[in-house]
């Protein structure tokens, strides 16, 4: 096994810089790819250095990075004005988007996510006003669409905050992975 643990670390090093890349950009995999890879040299080097012990740990920031992605937008979205619709919307806008995004190579996976999920808020929100509105009043419709516009701004936000906590997230995996090798 010897002989192939330098290979093996220069991949896992790639490949948590790519994860450490996709902490902040959507359509690369991000913290989870980090533990994954981690885990990956582990298993492949019979725990030598990287322990159970610190897979736990990495386990932990990939399911909070996880949940940080997924609650901040929606929390972004509702505290901009969505209404349960336009939350519901903007979670299945954003599965959408980025699937229909993989049809243009990775790149259109990237704003596919973050268009898919705007779109959703606007639609839920034009389905939950034409569900419960009175389309005679052109007022209320005007306030529902600035609402809409105020949510979907708020996913950008989400989006943002998320990002932010991804990247905290995988540097500190890449460091505590990193300390474990030096130490």
């Amino acid at each position: 096994m010897d002989n192939v643990e330098g290979p093996l670390l220069a991949l896992t090093i790639v490949l948590m810089f790519v994860g450490l890349l996709g902490s902040v950009v959507p359509g690369l995999p991000g913290v989870t790819l980090i533990f994954l890879s981690a885990l990956l040299y582990a298993v492949l080097t019979d725990f030598r250095t990287v322990g159970p012990t610190m897979l736990v740990i990495l386990c932990v920031f990939a399911i909070l990075a996880f949940l940080a992605d997924f609650f901040a937008t929606s929390y972004g979205a509702r505290r901009f004005g969505a209404s349960n619709w336009g939350t519901v919307g903007g979670a299945i806008g954003g599965i959408v988007g980025a699937l229909a995004g993989l049809l243009f190579a990775g790149i259109g996976s990237l704003f596919g996510l973050i268009a898919g999920t705007i779109a959703g808020v606007f639609v839920g929100e034009y389905l939950r006003h034409e569900r419960h509105g009175d389309p005679e009043k052109q007022e209320a419709a005007d306030a529902d669409w600035r609402r809409a516009s105020r949510a979907a701004g708020g996913v950008i936000v989400g989006y943002l905050a998320s990002a932010v906590v991804q990247a905290l997230l995988g540097l500190a995996s890449v460091i505590l992975f990193a300390l474990t090798l030096a130490y």
